[in-house]
């Protein structure tokens, strides 16, 4: 059994998912402009300034879910999928995906982006399995943000699945744009960058990792 473990904003995805899924929020007034300009300005810290993915996601939660309807939210993350995600796979990657499948591996999409706009993405490629970032919910409202999927997380999740499925790490692929996916990209047999960032694709040149 091979497995094959894909990220999903700017590596099966040409864009950040939770990014464009904020602004089509606002579009359809979900939420206030100065709701989604506070969370832009914390998006840009997290960019340009290093702020932790673990902040960037609290203040987020805090600013724009807590409190709203997720059968709501996910009912738009579904139609939002549909309607503007479906033209931004990035087709290496995709192909990529599509031959593992058909080579009978077990696929798999780690990703931080929220739970309910993953499930639609993950459904619809149908993979083996995923696992993202977990928005709570109590009597049908988003009450906390529950646990957040960084890169030692996944390195973890991946450990405990590859153990109870028996897989090497010469079984393992790995397929990221982004450094902080290194815990991942490091215990792998095989790891990719897919259109890397400056310090992945350095670490790639470095390793002799391949890039797509």
């Amino acid at each position: 059994m091979r497995l094959s473990v894909f990220d999903l904003d700017h590596t099966l995805l040409t864009v950040n998912s939770s990014y464009h899924f904020g602004a089509y929020l606002y579009r359809q007034n979900f939420f206030a402009f100065p709701s989604l300009l506070a969370s832009l300005f914390y998006y840009a810290r997290h960019k340009l300034f290093g702020l932790s993915i673990q902040k960037l996601h609290q203040k987020t939660f805090q600013l724009l879910f807590k409190g709203v309807s997720a059968e709501e939210l996910q009912t738009y993350a579904s139609i939002f999928f549909e309607q503007h995600l479906m033209g931004k796979f990035y087709q290496p990657a995709l192909q990529r995906l599509r031959e593992a499948q058909k080579n009978g591996d077990y696929t798999l999409i780690l990703s931080s982006s929220p739970d309910f706009l993953v499930k639609p993405i993950a459904e619809w490629l149908g993979v083996d399995a995923w696992q993202a970032t977990i928005y709570a919910v109590d009597c049908g409202r988003m009450s906390l943000l529950e646990s957040i999927l960084d890169g030692q997380d996944k390195a973890n999740y991946l450990v405990k699945l590859a153990q109870e499925m028996g897989v090497s790490s010469s079984s393992i692929t790995v397929y990221s744009d982004s450094y902080l996916d290194l815990p991942i990209l490091k215990m792998a047999g095989r790891a990719i960058g897919v259109v890397p960032d400056f310090y992945l694709k350095r670490i790639c040149h470095e390793k002799g990792w391949e890039i797509i």
